[in-house]
């Protein structure tokens, strides 16, 4: 046999339908890689028959998988086709309730986001105490980091004497076996290697800074010396000579590639298999690579990036198919069909709901989800935009938990009685979880499936910040240590594993009754998620988890995985209510659906830095009190909307408090607006009209546009133009007040809840007193407008070293 002869014979294959062009010259190319290599061990005619005996192998292994991938993508499209049409508001809404939580409720199949939290859960709980051990400490200050050296070290095989890094080395190799299986399972198309051990991942910056030669040199010397294998996965062995030559060149432009990645299949093919090209051969190996060209010391964050990189794809993968972009396509017809149908007048397209439940909110939805928009099409323009967003988080959420804290409280405490468990029963388990004496009830979190940004390594880990902090740069971590440091991580955590617990637990507790017996809340909640009487008797008979003499429902010993992980499902979408954070359909919407790093994409996410949360409040606790509304939902809604005004009469006083005044007299009707609006009561407009109405010269179209774009249009140009004008008419110049108010609004951590004042006072007004010759008039003026605004006085006057007394709590009543 000959090489002419082969190709001949493929060739013919290919007019006769039965193979396809690319099919052919990448078989072609096997056989060749192939001969080469089995010329050095057996005779030229010897060589090509294995090799055209291994490539057809190959070809018929992968030919099945492909086949099996194919009816499996059959079925599941049937299966969610069916799902979207059956919803009772139409496919729009199916749509949507097959990729997020149905802001209407009455979906009764998974979503992908809520499958992505669960299946993400029960691959963390498998090395929860090694995430415990290694995670970053004191606000991301602290991490082992010789530690996780260690355990990359074990993974390796080379044992370091560290316990701990060795146990967390094997629960790891555990929990990377359950995701590969569960996404191979699932129809993924990921080719297991038993001698991977971690992922890597090169930074493209680093590359470009070292240069793309020294990084070429340093991976063809690592490999002529052993210390690095390159697969050719057409053969699945190691590349060497040409072959290897050019799979290093074709990875280095992929890597300093700024160009999006082309839409290939509609899934998620080959996304894994290529990240197992580079297989190093020991720990030291790898790290020297690492230290150069990879993320350095932040080898924690790979592996648990590589783990919420899997959870998404298997999420992807289960709810929507192996091809799942080209399900959404399907999905995406039938919604524009059925809109088409639809007689919309000009006024129902211009409807605010279709931003966020749409046919085309469906396809920037499954964006969102897949990865795609927050690929950076750019990293400089990324990294520009993103830098600023990160200061301005910084800068201005130093004292967020002073609002989150009180309207928080009031949700999550209705959100847990809607479903039957006490709120003093939730209150109690907050403050276990906020205990920092009480590590056991947060790690026991982390057995039951249940991960918190603290584990994640930071406050980026939460959804709740997604769009506030970008990256782990020096202003990204700067925004994380703001974010952590003040206490709003740990709230957030707390109140999130302390409703999920107190659900599971509430669950376990109900276990002895049949569905018609349980407690009618919770039987409620059970059958608007769909679940039958045998559904129910299977999840009670499952065997429960014991905690400090309290019983809770565990996922994972339900006989039927995907009944007990739906369960789990309702629970997170549940918490949705109790614990406001942007969900995949809301971040649509933020980002406009463009991606980052571009222009446009950039400048959405900056306009929207801060309105998530609005927003968020308009898709979970309104759309359930609007949509199908009737006098008892909307008795609830006004109920809940004078307990939130009243949480954000709590969260004004105590901001006044803190920023060195009196209370503000509750007798007067602006106060019980701002109040209203603090409080999240008016839903999506809230913050745009508390932070329109401030005092800060700021009008509503630039507060609207944000804290970034805000400031380049209003306080910058205001800086220089007051100035200037100043100085034009013959006027005293006001450079130096502006320049203090400036640096005192924008400063990252200045505004930080428990010292706020003192920096203030010790720093900001001495700042203004040497830079502004007018201080004293300005600090007078401060006072004055406080009295004729609001009937305030200041408990620690402007430009005072200490405070005159303590603050008049009572001048808030009724004289």
């Amino acid at each position: 046999m000959k090489d002419l002869d082969i190709k001949k014979c493929l060739d013919g294959r290919v007019e006769a339908g039965l193979l396809s062009r690319d099919a052919a010259e990448k078989a072609l190319r096997t056989i060749r890689d192939l001969e080469g290599r089995y010329a050095a061990e057996m005779a030229p005619d010897k060589a090509l028959s294995a090799a055209v005996a291994e490539t057809a192998r190959i070809m018929k292994e992968a030919a099945e998988r492909e086949k099996a991938r194919t009816a499996r993508q059959i079925l599941t499209v049937a299966r969610v086709m069916d799902e979207v049409q059956a919803h009772p508001d139409g496919a729009v809404a199916g749509g949507m309730a097959v990729l997020v939580r149905d802001v209407r409720g009455k979906a009764t199949f998974s979503n992908v986001e809520a499958r992505q939290e669960v299946v993400l859960g029960q691959i963390m709980r498998r090395m929860a105490d090694g995430l415990n051990a290694y995670r970053s400490k004191a606000a991301g200050l602290t991490q082992n980091t010789a530690g996780m050296r260690n355990v990359i070290r074990e993974m390796h095989g080379t044992s370091t004497n560290d316990a701990e890094a060795a146990s967390f080395a094997k629960s790891w190799r555990e929990a990377s076996e359950l995701a590969a299986d569960r996404y191979i399972g699932a129809g993924g198309d990921l080719v297991k290697r038993d001698d991977w051990r971690h992922p890597q991942v090169t930074d493209a910056r680093r590359v470009r800074q070292i240069g793309r030669e020294a990084w070429t040199e340093h991976l063809i010397q690592a490999a002529e010396r052993g210390d690095l294998q390159v697969i050719d996965f057409d053969t699945g062995a190691p590349a060497t000579g040409l072959k290897l030559a050019t799979i290093i060149k074709t990875a280095g432009d992929n890597i300093l590639s700024e160009l999006p990645a082309p839409p290939g299949k509609g899934g998620s093919y080959g996304r894994h298999n290529e990240r197992r090209v580079f297989q190093w051969q020991n720990a030291d190996a790898f790290l020297a690579y690492n230290d150069q060209f990879g993320v350095g010391n932040d080898l924690f964050g790979l592996l648990v990036g590589h783990m919420q990189g899997m959870a998404r794809d298997i999420a992807l993968t289960e709810v929507l198919g192996p091809k799942h972009g080209a399900t959404v396509r399907a999905i995406q017809e039938a919604a524009y069909k059925a809109e088409g149908a639809r007689d919309m007048g000009v006024l129902a397209r211009l409807n605010p709901v279709r931003s966020v439940e749409s046919a085309a909110a469906i396809g920037r939805t499954y964006d969102v989800l897949s990865g795609r928009l927050g690929a950076a099409q750019s990293e400089l323009t990324a990294a520009i935009f993103g830098g600023v967003r990160n200061w301005m988080t910084a800068s201005k959420l130093g004292s967020a938990l002073v609002s989150a804290v009180p309207a928080d409280s009031v949700m999550a405490t209705w959100a847990a009685k809607a479903n039957g468990v006490p709120a003093v029963k939730l209150l109690g388990s907050v403050l276990k979880q906020l205990n920092p004496a009480s590590e056991a009830d947060r790690a026991f979190a982390l057995r039951m499936g249940i991960v918190s940004s603290a584990v994640m390594d930071s406050a980026i880990g939460s959804k709740r910040f997604a769009d506030e902090i970008v990256g782990q740069g020096i202003t990204g971590r700067m925004a994380s240590f703001v974010v952590r440091a003040q206490g709003l991580s740990a709230w957030t955590n707390g109140m999130k594993n302390a409703f999920m617990l107190e659900m599971m637990g509430h669950v376990a507790d109900n276990a002895g009754k049949p569905l018609g017996e349980v407690d009618t809340p919770l039987r409620k909640m059970l059958e608007r998620y769909g679940f039958s009487a045998a559904d129910w008797d299977m999840i009670r008979a499952a065997p429960q988890m014991e905690h400090e003499g309290a019983r809770f429902f565990d996922p994972a010993n339900v006989s039927d995985r995907q009944l007990g992980e739906r369960l789990m499902e309702a629970i997170v979408e549940e918490r949705a209510f109790a614990v406001l954070e942007p969900d995949a359909r809301v971040r649509q919407l933020t980002t406009g659906g463009l991606q980052r790093g571009t222009f446009m994409g950039e400048m959405a996410r900056s306009a929207m830095l801060f309105k998530s949360f609005s927003i968020t409040m308009a898709t979970t606790h309104l759309a359930r009190a609007f949509i199908d509304a009737n006098g008892s939902k909307v008795a609830q809604l006004a109920a809940l909307s004078a307990m939130l005004t009243l949480a954000g009469a709590v969260s004004i006083q105590a901001r006044q408090i803190v920023t060195g005044k009196d209370p503000r007299q509750m007798d007067d009707p602006k106060f019980w607006g701002a109040a209203w609006m603090q409080g999240g009561g008016a839903g999506i407009f809230g913050d745009f009209f508390v932070s329109a109405l401030d005092r800060s010269g700021r009008d509503f179209a630039s507060t609207a546009l944000g804290p970034v774009l805000g400031m380049a249009l209003n306080d910058v140009p205001r800086l220089l133009s007051s100035n200037a004008r100043a100085f034009y008419e013959g006027e005293p110049a006001t450079m130096g007040s502006q320049v203090a108010r400036f640096v005192r609004q924008n400063t990252p951590g200045a505004n930080m809840w428990y010292w706020r004042l003192v920096v203030d006072r010790a720093a900001m007004d001495t700042i203004q007193s040497l830079a502004d010759p007018e201080y004293r008039q300005s600090f007078r003026r401060m006072e004055e407008r406080a009295r004729k605004d609001y009937g305030q006085r200041f408990w620690w006057r402007p430009g005072q070293g200490a405070p005159d007394r303590a603050p008049d709590l009572g001048i808030a009543l009724p004289q």
